[in-house]
Parts: C-alpha cells; sequence; structure tokens
C-alpha cells in the first residue's frame, strides 16, 4: 500500500476568521472548499509533473478538510478512496465522495457527493487516518460509475497495489443487481497490474476499444544487451509500444538530479538494442489523443492484414 500524505488544513471554525481572510488576500493561505484554508507549500509540487500532483494535493486538502468538518460517522468512497489508497486516476475527481447516513439538503455543499449506506464492516478500512472503503470496494464502486478509462486507471493501479481480481470479482458479486455492474465486470476483466502510467493504459485502452487483441504490459525483449521491457506489445508480431512522456527528458524530471542528456542516451542505446533483436518500437506521447484514428492505423500497420480486419469495435467501450 502506498502512504498518502494529507495536506494539513485550518478551519474557520478554528481560527480567527479575520486573519485567515487577511492571510488570504496576502495569498499565505488557499481555499481549497468552503471554510477550509491551505498554505500554498502544502500543495505545491516539484518537478515536470507538478499541476496533475498539485491537483491531487488539493483533492486530498478537500477530503481532509471535510473529514475535519463532518460530525456524523462517515466513510469515503469511490474516487476519493481511490486516492487515499494510493490509485492512480484519470483526472482528479472535483468532488468528495463519501457514505454517509445522510439525506441532502437544498443547501448541501456542491463539492461533496453523499451516497447512501450500503457498506458491510468488511468493506471499511483506514487509509491515511480517515475511514475509507477497502481497495477492492474502492476499485468496484468506481468501476460501476465512472467512463470505462477512468475505471481502468484507477483497477490497474489497484492491481499493482496487490488487489487480487478474484476479490474484485467477489465485492462486485455481493453488489449484484446494482448499475453498472456489467460495466465493471468488463473493467475488472480487463485490468492489467503491467501498466505504470495512465497514459500506458489509455493506449491500452485505445488498442481494445477498436476490437484488437489484448496487448501484452511490460512485454520482454532478450537482447544482446540483456532483457528489457517494452510497456505495451505484442509477442506474436515482434510490435512493441512505447508510451514516450516528457517528464524523462527534462531536467531533474524523474527525481532530482536527474539528467536528461543521460536518459535520451540510455534510451538510444535500449532501442537499438530492442531492434537488433528484431522488435519493432512504435512510439506514443498525449499528442496522438488528439488523432486516435492515426494512431491505431500507425500501430496496426505492423499488425497481420486479417487480425486488423477482424477488428471490431468494443460497443461497450465508449470514446475517451
Amino acid at each position: 500500500m502506498v502512504d498518502v500524505e494529507i495536506p494539513r488544513v485550518a478551519l474557520t471554525l478554528e481560527q480567527d476568521r479575520n486573519a485567515l481572510a487577511t492571510a488570504a488576500r496576502r495569498g499565505d493561505v488557499v481555499r481549497v472548499r468552503r471554510g477550509a484554508y491551505c498554505a500554498p507549500g502544502e500543495l505545491r509540487a516539484d518537478g515536470a509533473t507538478r499541476h496533475p500532483l498539485e491537483e491531487r494535493n488539493r483533492a486530498l486538502a478537500r477530503i481532509g478538510a471535510l473529514h475535519s468538518q463532518l460530525r456524523a460517522e462517515h466513510v469515503f468512497g469511490h474516487a476519493s478512496a481511490a486516492l487515499l489508497l494510493g490509485c492512480r486516476v484519470w483526472s482528479t475527481p472535483g468532488e468528495t465522495h463519501v457514505y454517509q447516513h445522510y439525506r441532502a439538503s437544498g443547501h448541501a455543499c456542491d463539492d461533496v457527493r453523499r451516497h447512501s449506506w450500503t457498506l458491510a464492516p468488511d468493506d471499511v478500512t483506514d487509509a491515511a487516518g480517515l475511514p475509507v472503503t477497502t481497495l477492492e470496494r474502492a476499485v468496484v464502486d468506481c468501476a460501476r460509475t465512472m467512463h470505462p478509462l477512468e475505471g481502468l486507471v484507477i483497477a490497474d493501479s489497484a492491481l499493482a497495489l496487490g488487489a487480487e481480481r478474484g476479490a474484485l470479482l467477489d465485492v462486485l458479486a455481493a453488489g449484484a443487481g446494482h448499475r453498472g455492474a456489467r460495466r465493471a465486470g468488463l473493467v475488472i476483466e480487463l485490468a492489467d497490474a503491467g501498466a505504470q502510467s495512465a497514459w500506458e493504459t489509455w493506449t491500452r485502452y485505445e488498442l481494445l476499444r477498436v476490437g484488437l487483441p489484448r496487448p501484452t504490459t511490460q512485454m520482454p525483449v532478450e537482447t544482446d544487451r540483456g532483457r528489457f521491457h517494452t510497456d505495451l506489445g505484442y509477442e506474436p508480431w515482434a510490435l512493441g509500444i512505447e508510451f514516450d512522456g516528457q517528464v524523462k527528458y527534462r531536467p531533474d524530471g524523474v527525481r532530482p538530479g536527474h539528467d536528461p542528456a543521460q536518459e535520451y542516451l540510455r534510451e538510444k542505446a535500449r532501442a537499438e538494442a530492442v531492434r537488433r533483436a528484431g522488435v519493432t518500437i512504435e512510439h506514443v506521447t498525449a499528442a496522438d489523443k488528439r488523432d486516435v484514428r492515426a494512431m491505431i492505423a500507425r500501430l496496426t500497420r505492423h499488425l497481420p492484414p486479417e487480425v486488423v480486419r477482424a477488428a471490431r469495435p468494443n460497443p461497450r467501450l465508449p470514446p475517451t
């Protein structure tokens, strides 16, 4: 399990309101939800991926603030539980999801999504000191209610964190009859612990969406420089697929002191060894999301024509 740190928040109920208002005007604190503020340093992240990390920190701050503000019994669930349990997400949730014996009034906050209390004792655990649904329940809830890609990113991450597919199916079966069960079953079936980023999940999703065979994650390639792995691949047709983020080619992009020039040389030597092993490498980037059809055409030109002709779009996997 991943240790998740929740940013510290200051509540107006516990602070001098005038002092908080003055601090907010100076930029010393920022509002994360009604009645709750954070120091900017609590939300700030460093490196090339700082923007999504800062969004994630802000979402965690909202969760921590709501926990401090609620007086009734509650359990965080859905995407909020996924965040607390350390899962990757495709997009940071703008709402905090909470299970609570509560009927929302007309004045309920619009940044909170309350769910009726349908949790068994075994569905509840704790993460970062807060009550949350278990990893398995969070995956199933997300897979039932979210776009399949968003659910798949969380499910991939959960398997990598130690969730077992059988346990996910057990939780799904326990809630048989709930809306979205068929969608969740498909997401669980397609989930793969080998995905190492949300973008790798997206690439695989797009291949599956058009009906192509399921690619291998972390496809092994034996080379004269040792064994390497490609993000995705089709072993029968010696095709490796790599998602190229820009992070590793920026100073300090991966870790403090990271040298992009050395990274480029390592990647070049690795790519040459893989090609000498007879494996073709195709690269995918975030820019390919603007023209998925062109990306698919670029990848499928390396597959047998009969495989491409047999592909039929999966109607249960909508466009992203």
